[in-house]
């Protein structure tokens, strides 16, 4: 619901304490005196501040309460009731009614841990409920008290929408001298409109005036310089990572069969998808060991055509009670704020796992994604990576539409991975013979890029060619993944095969070459 019909839902159904959390004070603080000016409310607005104490915008211009800056006092003088607008009539001597009055409380979360704000708080809320007053508090975080719980109504205010983006950017366009030029025909509007997606109103406009100052002019060449502000701004955070979404399938060796998968779990956030009934993809799971290209692979489904941002399980853990919570809604808000985009969580099984050592934090958190996942509304694709699924909980692993098991790649995705990593060095792609395949046997994608990098480099410094001859002997020198991991792989490869769909072909039986034959040796199934 739209948070503005939200609190005057609240405001008229008497609430008489109301937490809006929000970063956007001005944004907030505009829409309240909007409600104020409503014919079924008439209200007046008083504002608190640590640095002002009680203010009100009147007629007669700004009025200062004194003796409010410290927040009891100002609570206190609330509760007493002694900002009424006490007016007679001359004749009958008769009261008239009174107004009521928003009291707009800011940053008093830095408070709550105080016995004395807690208690006038409830004394409020008391008092409130038999008139028409309402207190309402303005943070960018909050954790309730356990004494406040049954009486304040939260409403996590969102970033601003497409329709308020387009508000911004028609102010901007107003606002600039006649000399920079204004190209905003066709799509370029609808273009720069959904490149704000994300920012907050004050870092929309900012971010507009920084990419007219870099180009020149406001259009569609606005956009990669709007797209570079709002990775800082989002990396800023600390939730959130903006991640250079250039990489494509293009860049990914193998995995046909999860290749073709992602193509259509992408068409399927478009437009003419949601008309035909289909529902809006909610995730996918990669699992398989480390270095197969699940992050990759996370990088790729993005496309280039859809925002990538990565979340940092570890990272949004808060040492203050409720902080954990609060950075995994800020994260999720910013998330749904940029959609339709890509949400990439890697290695989700050391942070999301089935660890309980931390008081109950992770649970939290936990709980806090597994309700987003299931409720959100959003075209927000989550694609989770786990080198080990077996810890994470089922509840989790329900969430997602499917489970992907990502092997070591097979003798034509070896190929493959040769190809990209050859190419992209300027290497000719005859190089990779049925003797280089059959000699990186078990090597992950990530350790034939070693072998390539290897042999490039030591073909440089000895002044040769690159020959398959070098290729074949700098793979030698590496022990693959399959080898060290042997047992712990066919394990999970047990677990995959009841839970899980295969995202290519299986590795192939391993050929040995023997100076009199040839003989195949079968991996475990």
């Amino acid at each position: 619901m739209n948070p503005v019909n939200l609190l005057n839902r609240y405001i008229c159904a008497r609430y008489p304490v109301i937490a809006i959390l929000s970063h956007e004070e001005s944004r907030v603080l505009t829409e309240i005196n909007k409600l104020a000016k409503q014919k079924i409310h008439s209200a007046r607005v008083i504002k608190w501040t640590i640095t002002d104490g009680l203010v009100e915008e009147t007629k007669e211009g700004t009025k200062k309460y004194d003796n409010t800056s410290e927040p009891a006092e100002a609570l206190s003088q609330i509760l007493e009731n002694k900002f009424a607008l006490i007016s007679t009539d001359s004749g009958s001597k008769a009261k008239t009614a009174q107004p009521s009055i928003f009291y707009v409380i800011c940053d008093l979360h830095h408070m709550l841990n105080d016995a004395m704000i807690v208690r006038q708080l409830r004394d409020i809320a008391n008092k409130f409920q038999n008139n028409t007053d309402n207190l309402i508090l303005i943070s960018p975080s909050m954790q309730i008290p356990t004494d406040l719980e049954k009486t304040v109504a939260v409403i996590d205010y969102p970033l601003p929408d497409m329709e308020e983006l387009s508000t911004i950017l028609k102010k901007c366009e107003t606002d600039l001298p006649d000399k920079v030029k204004i190209n905003l025909d066709g799509d370029a509007r609808d273009l720069v409109t959904r490149s704000l997606q994300g920012l907050s109103s004050f870092e929309a406009s900012s971010t507009l005036l920084s990419a007219v100052v870099a180009t020149g002019e406001l259009g569609a060449s606005a956009v990669p310089h709007i797209v570079a502000e709002k990775a800082q701004i989002i990396k800023k955070s600390g939730v959130l990572e903006f991640f250079d979404t250039s990489v494509t399938m293009q860049n990914v060796g193998g995995l046909k069969i999860l290749k073709d998968y992602a193509n259509i779990q992408r068409l399927s956030f478009s437009e003419n998808a949601r008309n035909e009934g289909i529902d809006t993809p909610k995730g996918v799971l990669f699992v398989g060991v480390p270095g197969v290209g699940k992050s990759l692979f996370a990088k790729a489904v993005a496309g280039g055509e859809l925002p990538l941002l990565r979340m940092d399980v570890g990272a949004l853990m808060g040492g203050l009670v409720g902080q954990s919570e609060a950075n995994m809604r800020s994260a999720l808000k910013v998330a749904e704020a940029v959609s339709p985009c890509v949400l990439w969580v890697d290695e989700i099984e050391k942070s999301l796992g089935t660890n309980d050592l931390d008081g109950g934090t992770s649970s939290r958190v936990f709980g806090t994604l597994l309700t987003w996942m299931q409720e959100t509304k959003a075209s927000v694709y989550v694609v989770a990576t786990a080198n080990d699924a077996k810890m994470l909980k089922p509840e989790l692993l329900r969430r997602f539409d499917d489970i992907f098991w990502v092997d070591l790649p097979n003798a034509s995705s070896r190929r493959e991975i040769f190809e990209i990593h050859l190419t992209k060095r300027n290497k000719p792609v005859s190089l990779i013979t049925d003797e280089l395949i059959n000699a990186t046997w078990g090597f992950s994608g990530a350790e034939i890029e070693k072998v390539v990098k290897a042999s490039v480099k030591a073909a440089y410094f000895a002044g040769k060619k690159l020959t398959t001859d070098c290729l074949i002997e700098n793979a030698k020198e590496i022990v693959p993944i399959q080898k060290t991991m042997g047992e712990k792989i066919n394990e999970l490869r047990r677990w995959a095969k009841e839970r899980a769909r295969f995202a290519a072909e299986p590795l192939e039986e391993q050929v040995i070459q023997t100076t009199s034959s040839t003989r195949k040796v079968r991996i475990e199934e």
